[in-house]
């Protein structure tokens, strides 16, 4: 799902192997583009849970199963592969056109294909990743990273060589685990959609280790969808 500056709500319904937008008050969803379209297969279209669209319409897929980035252009009959060779996990288009996509245990940004965090391998060191999951970047370039495997939120600066805690620590008697979405807003606080405890959880600018529950879900409740 992704959600404009406009309040117009995009949703990949992947059951009908498609991608529908909603306008603030609408009854009904309007087809933006099939998987057919897009030219992924429909039995992959479940994997594009990421997903951003630009001010003028043109969508940018990750299409993870094929390690591209997919661009579809409004009224075009078919989209094209627009960034190559990397298995993407999350993307965020900035206000200024940047577009910043996390795959293969860093974050690149286009254009000029350049890597802003990660890029040294696997692992658990603040220089690394193990699992990149969603990515939020800010006003000022900061990119903040759910580091799915390693259980925690970083953010890079821009320049910067490694990472900075944002989220790590125990809340409600459970700690942080397998971060999936992560949002920041005006005041610097980072809200979290954890996948192995189905909540959401907020987490106070320069305090990683004690974060507030705000949601939480059924424990039976499976595959939450992302917040980004």
């Amino acid at each position: 799902m992704y959600v404009d500056h406009d309040g117009i709500v995009y949703v990949a319904d992947s059951y009908n192997h498609r991608i529908v937008k909603w306008m603030p008050g609408a009854s009904s969803g309007e087809l933006v583009a099939s998987s057919q379209q897009l030219q992924i297969e429909k039995n992959q279209l479940e994997y594009v849970a990421s997903f951003v669209v630009a001010k003028n319409g043109t969508m940018f897929v990750c299409d993870r199963p094929n390690r591209q980035v997919r661009r579809w252009i409004p009224d075009a009959n078919e989209g094209e592969a627009f960034i190559f060779n990397i298995s993407c996990s999350g993307i965020f288009l900035t206000e200024n056109g940047f577009l910043y996509v996390a795959g293969d245990e860093k974050v690149i940004r286009w254009p000029g294909n350049e890597v802003v965090a990660g890029g040294n391998g696997a692992g658990p060191g603040l220089n690394q990743f193990s699992g990149t999951s969603r990515i939020f970047v800010d006003q000022n370039e900061v990119v903040y990273v759910a580091d799915a495997g390693n259980h925690r939120v970083v953010r890079w600066p821009h320049g910067a060589k490694e990472g900075i805690l944002v989220a790590k620590g125990v809340v409600g008697g459970f700690s942080l685990h397998t971060p999936i979405g992560v949002v920041v807003d005006q005041m610097g606080s980072t809200y979290v959609l954890e996948y192995g405890t189905s909540r959401i959880t907020r987490w106070l600018k320069d305090d990683p280790y004690n974060g507030i529950v705000i949601i939480v879900d059924k424990p039976t409740t499976n595959n939450p969808v992302p917040l980004a």
